[in-house]
């Protein structure tokens, strides 16, 4: 799985920036960091109202780098104990880089307590009414509660139905952080591909110094990143209880998906990465049925653009595929200890995807990059070894490895590599792919690793000349 770690921290240091201003009224709706030459918000309506708030955020002339957003601040007093929910339907215009929702609780300091925003599965593009939701365990200690919209680079997002509700008491503070810890530490042993390289004696006991003073299970979650950095394996990580809660709950593509026919008859399908569970079974079919459509007017066969896949839940990508992959194994996750899981376009949790027309023994280019990562790396393998298939561009990012997902008591989840991937002829990766054919990455003078795509599937044997 891939997370994009940069983008939550500039907005967790933003955030610091402007809870120093904390006290406004609630609607009192601001610019992040008073950006207000790149940035601009209106709003309207009561997020804690019926009907919610209404927001609007637009960027102009911010540039890639840029990132902004819009700030309201409320008094914690009574939502202190509270889990706090934080919910909008967002419509976006030409937003290239993505929208979000945010929700952080401070203490009287300015410290940041508790934090979850959406940018696990950012809203992109022209959209209409994708709905997102946050939520966080409010602390006894904290003084303020701050909310908003974010957006990153140019472009604007409406948040309509911008509602925070209390959904009732909180259950994190029982939780004990010295359980949280020790759950992480027996399920890392365990089950991790690199447990045995780790010098367990050593660092169990400076893991449970660090949450000796602990007061909240959160407090463990320094001490359970330190574990995994240890592991060496750069693809393991802890998800916060909020982002936890979206992973099982809410789904989506952090990209729009491509089905279109190029020029020479060539099916071209760029694939973005998935997030979650939900609304998998859709994505897959939709994808099916756009290759379907497509199929009786691909003459040379097809690309598939894997450049811009940053991985996470392979299974809709698998199944969204299928028609090129087949039914059969794809490849593997082979263990520590040697065990291989084989895995196919169809997983345990849906066994029967869609289907479409049978296109196994088409010619196929696999583009990809290094920005083709985790779950995206293991689409990529599920390619390597079949007929009639060749692939372009730039080694990938190096994650070539399985990450499960085990809870933790206060509901964060560690998502830990336990195994490297395996292709259907029974070659192990767990670094980065090697192209078949390296290109050049695109710049002004072109896409040239779609261009010997595009000219390797032109020479196919089935392309008429």
């Amino acid at each position: 799985m891939n997370r994009s770690f940069a983008a939550a921290c500039a907005l967790g240091c933003i955030l610091a920036f402007a809870a120093k201003g904390a006290g406004h009224a609630p609607q009192a709706w601001r610019v992040i960091n008073n950006d207000r030459q790149h940035y601009a918000v209106d709003g309207s309506g009561d997020v804690t109202g019926g009907f919610g708030a209404t927001v609007t955020l637009a960027g102009h002339d911010a540039g890639p780098a840029k990132f902004g957003g819009a700030l309201a601040t409320l008094d914690a007093a009574v939502y202190r104990g509270q889990t706090l929910v934080l919910s909008a339907d967002l419509d976006t215009s030409e937003v290239a880089r993505g929208a979000a929702l945010w929700l952080r609780a401070d203490d009287a300091a300015g410290k940041r307590i508790a934090f979850a925003n959406s940018q696990w599965m950012p809203v992109l593009g022209t959209v209409s009414g994708a709905h997102r939701e946050v939520r966080i365990d409010v602390p006894a200690t904290a003084a303020h509660v701050l909310l908003g919209v974010t957006l990153a680079g140019d472009g604007e997002v409406v948040a309509r139905h911008l509602r925070l509700v209390a959904a009732g008491k909180s259950g994190a503070a029982a939780v004990a952080p010295e359980a949280v810890l020790d759950a992480a530490i027996r399920i890392v042993r365990a089950r991790a591909l690199h447990a045995r390289d780790v010098d367990w004696e050593r660092l169990t006991p400076a893991l449970r110094a660090m949450v000796k003073d602990a007061q909240t299970p959160a407090d463990a979650h320094p001490a359970i990143r330190l574990l995994l950095t240890w592991l060496g394996d750069h693809h393991s990580f802890l998800m916060e209880p909020s982002d936890a809660r979206q992973e099982r709950t809410q789904g989506g593509a952090t990209s729009p998906s491509t089905v279109e026919l190029r020029p020479g008859g060539i099916g071209y399908i760029e694939m973005p990465g998935y997030r979650g569970m939900d609304a998998r079974h859709a994505f897959a079919g939709t994808m099916v049925d756009a290759i379907g459509k497509l199929a009786p007017r691909v003459r040379c066969g097809w690309i598939v653009d894997l450049r811009g896949d940053t991985g996470g839940n392979m299974y809709p990508m698998l199944a969204g595929l299928r028609p090129l992959l087949g039914d059969g194994k794809l490849g593997g996750f082979r263990d520590a200890g040697g065990h291989t899981d084989a895995f196919a376009a169809s997983s345990p949790r849906d066994p029967s995807p869609p289907t479409g027309p049978a296109l196994e023994h088409a010619a196929v280019a696999v583009l990809y990059g290094p920005h083709t990562a985790s779950s995206g790396e293991a689409v990529a393998v599920a390619f390597r070894g079949r007929p009639g298939t060749r692939s372009f561009g730039q080694p990938t990012a190096g994650l070539s490895t399985a990450n499960t997902g085990f809870g933790l008591p206060d509901g964060s989840m560690i998502f830990l590599t336990t195994a490297v991937d395996v292709d259907r002829t029974g070659q192990a990766y767990g670094g980065k792919l090697q192209p078949d054919v390296p290109t050049a990455a695109s710049g002004a003078e072109g896409d040239a690793t779609l261009a010997a795509a595009q000219a390797w599937l032109e020479q196919s044997p089935g392309c008429p000349r």
